[in-house]
């Protein structure tokens, strides 16, 4: 009878273990699949591509450890896009954060592969089945300009440092780099973070000396929305009422060549009303922003006086068969106390990682192998080394509907943004079906190994302070200077 009774006791407790392990299942909407069970990925940036990546294989059962070199995971969405798009920025890190915070997904923030942890050591030691890359493009264009590099950080800024000096620089734990934004400032560069640089240049120029001067205060997103043109004819004042002189905007092509809108296909018809919608993209941003534009031009040379940049010297350009060429006897020189570089970005490169002409070397007839690796890939802007996250090589007819109707708002470029991402995770999407077929193929790590990575990285997590990604995204998200507008003071941090 006893042993009856301890037999119905076992078998009903694995009945339990069973509905249990079921509803798990269910629960986390995960495919009962043995052979991804046991497998671990690292995957190399948290971002839009990297989120994306996670989701997919974390959602087929593999095991992916996250790591990311900043505290938060949300790449250029946070760091690279100007803070007047609340709502997107908004949208998107809630996106990013659905994504990473689940049971499959364990996040590595403040460790920076190639640094903190040796790419090679990661591939060689660490047992991972495979390690994609979907890290940013962070690290500017050096400015094509022999000896300028000694004047960075002071009068030549770059793209990268300068959002994010923009971004942060009212938070209260802020320490980076601080710039101070002067008159006559010259941007070098085409495209639409181009003209994030140069609005932010003019739009701090007018919110500084509007107070100075005139003693009116006006918040950016003000400014951002309305325009520069707007808010002086509502106080009746004129950019020399206010002792600022305007920035100009540099590129070696002309406003219908500047790549604001690329055109629907390879036709005529198509490349001419792209053009046409660029050149009227960048006339608005002029009338509401007030810069000037120089086209056709590239940098030289520079001239310094007591170890100050004091001007840039350019020389005109011509395109013949879509080749840039130098008009002879056209130098002509900005002067300047003020350059900032916006001419693209590619990915820092790894030590071990094999690169062609600045990008990763891909293995041929492949969209995701690297070469001279059997698992590793790359995503993203890993693979085109293109750092904008607003460039897209399709931009959808709503965009040019707005723009060609004259409502060029901050709304319009958000679509733009967006659908950029959207063709990111299409195509992550796409690539993950065959990494899928290839990890599952692998051989199961043994237990040991997976152990030594669980290990490693709790004591990363445990070293950073680091408990659930819930609480440390909480805990580390900046306070948003949204919230220091007059009405919304009691949402402030740090006072």
């Amino acid at each position: 009878m006893k042993a009856l009774f301890l037999c119905v006791i076992k078998i009903t407790e694995k009945i339990l273990i069973f509905l249990n392990l079921e509803g798990y299942l269910n629960k986390k909407n995960m495919p009962l699949n043995n052979s991804y069970k046991n497998h671990y990925v690292a995957i190399i940036g948290g971002s839009i591509s990297g989120s994306e990546a996670s989701n997919i294989l974390a959602k087929n059962g593999i095991k992916i450890v996250v790591f990311d070199m900043n505290k938060l995971p949300y790449g250029k969405i946070e760091d690279g896009l100007p803070n007047w798009h609340i709502n997107l920025r908004n949208r998107q890190i809630k996106e990013i954060d659905k994504k990473l915070d689940q049971e499959n997904v364990r996040f590595i923030p403040s460790t920076k592969i190639g640094s903190n942890i040796k790419f090679l050591d990661l591939i060689n030691n660490w047992g991972f089945s495979a390690v994609i890359l979907a890290n940013g493009a962070w690290k500017d264009r050096k400015f094509p300009v022999e000896g300028i590099e000694k004047f960075k950080d002071k009068e030549l800024i770059y793209q990268n440092a300068f959002i994010n000096w923009f971004n942060h620089k009212h938070e209260c734990k802020f320490n980076g780099k601080n710039y101070f934004i002067k008159n006559n400032a010259v941007v070098v560069g085409g495209g639409l973070a181009s003209l994030d640089v140069i609005k932010i240049v003019m739009i701090e120029l007018v919110k500084k000396q509007l107070f100075l001067k005139k003693g009116i205060e006006i918040d950016l997103f003000t400014l951002e929305k309305e325009g520069v043109h707007k808010i002086l004819d509502r106080f009746k004042f004129t950019l020399e009422d206010l002792d600022i002189k305007k920035a100009r905007l540099v590129y070696r092509r002309t406003a219908k060549e500047m790549p604001l809108k690329a055109p629907k296909d390879d036709s005529e018809e198509s490349i001419l009303k792209a053009q046409e919608v660029s050149r009227k993209l960048l006339v608005k941003y002029q009338e509401k922003y007030l810069f000037d534009f120089i086209p056709q031009s590239v940098p030289l040379s520079f001239t310094e006086n007591k170890g100050k940049l004091t001007g840039i010297i350019f020389q005109k350009v011509t395109a013949l068969n879509g080749k840039i060429t130098s008009i002879k006897n056209s130098t002509f020189e900005l002067k300047t106390e003020m350059l900032i570089s916006s001419i693209g970005s590619v990915p820092e490169k790894m030590e071990g990682l094999p690169y062609k002409n600045g990008t990763l070397k891909m293995r041929n007839n492949t969209d995701y192998h690297v070469d001279g690796f059997e698992n590793v890939f790359a995503i993203g802007n890993a693979v085109t080394g293109k750092g904008n996250i607003q460039e897209s090589k399709r931009h959808g007819k709503e965009m040019t509907s707005l723009i060609l109707n004259k409502n060029l708002t901050k709304d319009a470029l958000e679509k733009w943004v967006v659908y950029h991402n959207s063709e990111i995770k299409s195509k992550v999407k796409k690539h993950l079906n065959g990494m899928l077929k290839e990890i599952s193929s692998k051989e199961i790590q043994p237990e040991n190994i997976i152990e030594g990575i669980l290990n490693k990285t709790a004591e990363i997590q445990k070293k950073l302070g680091y408990a659930t990604y819930k609480d440390w995204t909480i805990k580390n998200i900046p306070n948003r200077l949204e919230d220091e507008l007059p009405k919304n003071k009691t949402n402030i941090k740090c006072l």
